[in-house]
C-alpha cells in the first residue's frame, strides 16, 4: 500500500508544471469604477456625470484621515507619487452639488510565498504557515489547495483560507490529518490582493512521516556532590506533545565548552534523566537534548536551546590552627596569649639550674666505665680457662676407662613404631596450599588443620 502511494507521488510531482496546479491563483476582484495602483505611480481620476463634462470648475474632496481638497478646470484630477495612503475615496462637486464617488487603491503586489508544513503530534492536525518578509497590505489574502492521496479514495481537492496573525507575523491554515492516517498531501499557497498574485511551489508530505516534535523543554545541568566528573541533566516533554498516548525517546550530546566535537547518547524510551560520568574535571560543559516519538514515527525534533554545567569541585579547606583573618585576635586575646608566653618562660627558667644540678660530671662517667669494661673483659677471661681445662680432663679419663666395642651380631630385626600426630599445628606455611588444595571446608574457628591424613591412608 506505502509503495503504490510512493510511485503515484512521484508520479504527480514528475508530471508538466500544468498538470500540477492545484487551484487558479488570480487577483483579486474589485468593485466597479475603482481604480488600482502601484505606490510611486501616477494616476488620473475622472469625475463621473454629464455634468461634470467641459470646462467647468470641479471641486475635489478626499475622504480619508486627512482633509485634503483640490479645484480643478474639467473632470479630471492628477496624483503623482501615489503611496498607500491614498488609498479612500475622492468625491467631486459642481457647484457645491455631489457629482460622483471615484474609488482609488493603492496596492504593493504580493511577494512569492514560500511554504512550511509541520505536525507536532500524532493526535493534531497539520499545519502549512508562511512568514512574508513585510507586512502585507490589508486587502491581501492567502488560499491553500490541497491533494488528498491514498490507495482507497483516489485523489480529493480541496481548498481553505489561512488567517494572518499579527503576533506571529504569518498566514497559516490547517489541514485537517485523521489519527493513524497514512495519505500523502501535495499542497500549494496562493497569496493575492488587488494587484497581483502570487503562487508558493508545491509542497508534499506523508500524514505519520512528518511528525517532528518541539525540542525537550526545562532542560537542567547540575553538578553532583562528591563526584567531580558527574553531571546530572534533567527535562521535560515539550508542552505540544501529549504522553498519555505517545511516548518519546530521547538523544543526549555534550561537550566541553572549548571543544566542537559532541559525544552523543541515545537514552531509553521515557526516560527524562541522565547522569554523565565521563565529564572533565572542572570543566565546564555543553548539553542538548532532543526529542523523537518511542517507534521512530517521523522526525527527530531540534536540539534544545544549550545548558552549561560544570561537575562537582572539592572545596579547598583552610588547614587547622590558620585563621582566615589575623584582624579577628582581639586585643583581649593577644595580652592573655603574652602572660601564658611570660609565665612559660619563668617556669622553664626555675627548672633549668635543677637540672644542671643533677647531671653526672665526665670525669665520673669515665671511671665507672672503663671499672665495668675491665671487670667484663676478667670474667671472659676466666671462663674460658676453666673451659680449656676442663676438656682437657674429660679427654685423658675416656682413653683410661672406656670398654672395647661389642661384636656386631645379626639378630631379628625389631621394628621402629613412629607416633604421627592426628592434629598438626596450624602454620601460616601451610595455610595457603591448603586453602588452595583441600576439598572439604575448612573450620575457621579451629587452631588447627585437620588435613593430615596420613595416619588413615598410608603410602
Amino acid at each position: 500500500m506505502l509503495t503504490v502511494g510512493c510511485t503515484l507521488l512521484i508520479a504527480l510531482l514528475a508530471a508538466p508544471a500544468g498538470a500540477l496546479v492545484l487551484g487558479s491563483c488570480r487577483a483579486l476582484e474589485v468593485a466597479n469604477g475603482t481604480v488600482t495602483s502601484l505606490p510611486g505611480a501616477t494616476v488620473t481620476l475622472i469625475c463621473p456625470g454629464k455634468e461634470a463634462a467641459g470646462n467647468v470648475t470641479i471641486h475635489w474632496v478626499y475622504s480619508g484621515s486627512q482633509n485634503r481638497e483640490w479645484t480643478t478646470t474639467g473632470n479630471t484630477l492628477v496624483l503623482r507619487d501615489v503611496q498607500l495612503s491614498d488609498t479612500g475615496d475622492y468625491l467631486c462637486s459642481l457647484n457645491d452639488h455631489l457629482v460622483g464617488t471615484v474609488p482609488l487603491l493603492v496596492d504593493v503586489p504580493p511577494e512569492e510565498p514560500k511554504l512550511s508544513c509541520f505536525r507536532k503530534n500524532p493526535l493534531v492536525n497539520a499545519i502549512c504557515e508562511w512568514h512574508p518578509s513585510s507586512t502585507p497590505s490589508p486587502t491581501t489574502k492567502a488560499v491553500l489547495f490541497a491533494k488528498k492521496i491514498n490507495t482507497t479514495n483516489g485523489k480529493s481537492d480541496f481548498q481553505m483560507p489561512c488567517q494572518y496573525s499579527q503576533q506571529l507575523k504569518s498566514f497559516s491554515c490547517q489541514v485537517e490529518i485523521l489519527e493513524g492516517d497514512k495519505v500523502y498531501h501535495i499542497v500549494s499557497l496562493c497569496v493575492a490582493n488587488s494587484v497581483g498574485s502570487k503562487s508558493s511551489h508545491n509542497e508534499a508530505f506523508h500524514s505519520l512521516k512528518m511528525v517532528q516534535p518541539d525540542p525537550p523543554a526545562n532542560l537542567v545541568v547540575s553538578a553532583i556532590p562528591g563526584r567531580p566528573r558527574w553531571l546530572k541533566v534533567s527535562w521535560q516533554h515539550p508542552e505540544s506533545w501529549d504522553p498519555s498516548f505517545y511516548l518519546l525517546q530521547f538523544q543526549l550530546r555534550y561537550r566541553p565548552v572549548w571543544s566542537k566535537e559532541f559525544t552523543v547518547l541515545l537514552l531509553p524510551v521515557a526516560q527524562y534523566q541522565c547522569v554523565i560520568h565521563d565529564a572533565l574535571r572542572g570543566v565546564k560543559h555543553v548539553v542538548q537534548v532532543r526529542g523523537k516519538e518511542e517507534l521512530d514515527l517521523g522526525q527527530w525534533s531540534e536540539w534544545s536551546p544549550e545548558v552549561t554545567g560544570t561537575p562537582w569541585i572539592e572545596p579547598r579547606t583552610t588547614p587547622a590552627g590558620i585563621l582566615w583573618n589575623p584582624t579577628q585576635v582581639s586585643v583581649e586575646d593577644y595580652a592573655n596569649r603574652e602572660d601564658q608566653y611570660e609565665g612559660s618562660t619563668e617556669a622553664t627558667s626555675v627548672l633549668a639550674p635543677v637540672q644542671e644540678s643533677s647531671s653526672m660530671s665526665l670525669p665520673t662517667f669515665l671511671v665507672a666505665g672503663g671499672s665495668l669494661v675491665f671487670g667484663l673483659l676478667l670474667c671472659v677471661f676466666i671462663i674460658l680457662r676453666l673451659k680449656q681445662k676442663w676438656k682437657s680432663e674429660a679427654e685423658k679419663e675416656s682413653k683410661t676407662t672406656s670398654p672395647p666395642p661389642p661384636p656386631y651380631s645379626l639378630g631379628p630385626l625389631k621394628p621402629t613404631f613412629l607416633l604421627v600426630p592426628l592434629l598438626t599445628p596450624h602454620s601460616s606455611g601451610s595455610e595457603n596450599t591448603v586453602s588452595h588444595s583441600c576439598l572439604g571446608v575448612r573450620d575457621a574457628q579451629s587452631p588447627y588443620d585437620n588435613g593430615n591424613r596420613d595416619y588413615l591412608f598410608p603410602r
